[in-house]
Parts: C-alpha cells; structure tokens; sequence
C-alpha cells in the first residue's frame, strides 16, 4: 500500500505543472496591461538644444566672417597636407581636433544645414573636414583611398560650398542680378 503512495505523487508533478502553466498564462492575458512609465537617460534630457546661429542673412559681418571662416579652412587645409608628410602622429591628432573644432565654429556661426540662408559656408566647413578624414585614412593605408575618389569629391564639394558660401553671405549679391 505505500508502494501505492509512493508511486502516484510522482503522476501529479506533471498535472499540477500543467496547471500552473495554464494559471500563468491565464494570468498574463487577463491582467489589465498598464504601460510602465519610462524616463528618458540623463543625458538627454539634460541636453541642451544646439545655440542659435549667428548670422542667418546676408550682411556685412557675415560677408568678413564667412570670408575669413573660409580662409582659416584654406590654412588648415595647407597646413594639413604639411603634417601628413612629416608624419607627426601627435600634431596629426592635434589637427584632426582643429578641423573638428572649425567643423564646429562654422555651424555655430552659420547653421547646421544648406538649407539654411548661410548653410553652404557650414557645409564647406563639413567637406573640408571629411576631406581632411579621406587624406588620413589613404596616408595610413599607403596612399590608397578607402573608397576611390572620395579626396577628390570632398574637395570639389568643398569648393562647390565655398563658392556658394560667399555669393550667400554678401549683401550685394542677394540684390545682383545672376549672370
């Protein structure tokens, strides 16, 4: 008679198993389904929208600064195919974070997008930079572009934006008639 006992508590495990399953699941699809709040991370909510531009039309302080924007990306341009053949790791940091920082000023000062009335002067800031990008990369892989032509393309976009730049920022090319 034990043996009896002893042999049906193992025949309901997989019953009273069954039955739990099926009170869960019950469980699960019958209970109300309320979302669960969820804050955003710190650091976006703390995050600052971007400072507003400071010149968004034609003028003559945004002609000298657009001018004089374009030429300190001239220099750094020089300046960085001077670095790449003295192979100087420390000052090719340096004038990564320069370029970026120039990236940076030129938004800043004349927006984020070509969209906008003086965008080009920030897009050639943008190309001068993935330009700068592309001679690194092809310095540190012997002179060979990662993606064929992308110098080129970066400078011709660069040059593209320049010339766009400084027909955006004076105040007499807005009213002169398009030759």
């Amino acid at each position: 008679m034990n043996q009896n006992k002893n042999h049906a508590a193992p025949k309901k495990i997989p019953t009273l198993i069954t039955w739990a399953i099926i009170i869960a699941i019950a469980w699960y699809w019958l209970t109300p389904n309320n979302p669960i709040p969820v804050e955003p991370p710190a650091a976006q909510a703390n995050e600052a929208p971007p400072p507003a531009t400071l010149y968004t039309n034609a003028s003559p302080q945004a002609l000298a600064s657009a001018i004089q924007y374009l030429a300190d990306l001239d220099n750094a341009m020089t300046q960085g195919l001077q670095i790449l053949k003295a192979n100087n790791l420390q000052d090719l940091s340096a004038h990564s974070q320069h370029f970026k920082t120039l990236r940076e000023t030129g938004q800043a000062q004349f927006g984020r997008s070509v969209f906008e009335p003086l965008g080009h002067c920030a897009s050639a800031g943008k190309f001068a930079n993935s330009w700068w990008q592309a001679e690194v990369s092809a310095t540190r892989q012997g002179s060979k572009e990662t993606v064929p032509g992308a110098i080129q393309s970066h400078l011709d976009e660069f040059k593209i934006n320049r010339e766009e730049c400084v027909k955006a920022a004076d105040p007499a090319g807005q009213t002169a008639p398009h030759v």
